[in-house]
């Protein structure tokens, strides 16, 4: 994918979360509060993680893998409900993290061969979500507490949601213009 396509992922993401809580932040702080304990929400991050997981160790290309790259499917399908079962506390937290963890490894091989020093942007918010999701895999009770900590001052709650959504329009701003093609 290119790396303007990234951008307008990345972008509208950070717009449609952003807004949503500039726009209605009591009703979001309700749904952000129930998020680490949701079984539904947990099952399906959790599912989205272990395919992409699958996916990432399939396409490495890594030599020592080779004689048992038949073998991934299988082991991705069996962790998904292994997962549900043994991680169900603060799961969709911890499924965020793997996500955070994985989806720059497509993003970073993408600017990498981009001439412009606005990727570095891109690179920056890449590493970024890679420390977070690094957190979030080993302390998923963090998520919890921000949240928490967040949504109980009304005012910054609203200011990250601004926050976050003026990022995500200088993204696909930056995708548009010096990132694009």
């Amino acid at each position: 994918m290119l790396l303007s396509c990234w951008c307008y992922l990345l972008g509208l993401i950070c717009v449609l979360l952003g807004a949503s809580i500039a726009l209605a932040p009591d009703r979001m702080a309700r749904v952000y509060r129930a998020l680490p304990r949701s079984k539904a929400a947990g099952r399906v991050l959790s599912t989205v993680a272990w395919i992409w997981a699958g996916y990432a160790v399939w396409t490495m290309g890594l030599d020592f893998l080779q004689p048992f790259k038949m073998y991934i499917p299988v082991a991705g399908m069996i962790c998904i409900p292994l997962t549900w079962f043994w991680l169900d506390n603060l799961l969709p937290c911890r499924a965020l993290g793997g996500i955070l963890v994985l989806f720059p490894y497509e993003l970073l091989h993408a600017a990498r061969v981009h001439a412009s020093p606005w990727r570095l942007l891109v690179v920056t918010v890449a590493y970024l979500c890679i420390v977070k999701g690094m957190v979030l895999l080993l302390y998923p009770w963090k998520m919890r507490q921000a949240i928490e900590w967040f949504t109980a001052h009304p005012a910054l709650f609203r200011l990250g949601g601004v926050l976050n959504t003026l990022l995500g329009l200088l993204l696909i701003a930056v995708g548009a213009t010096v990132l694009r093609g």
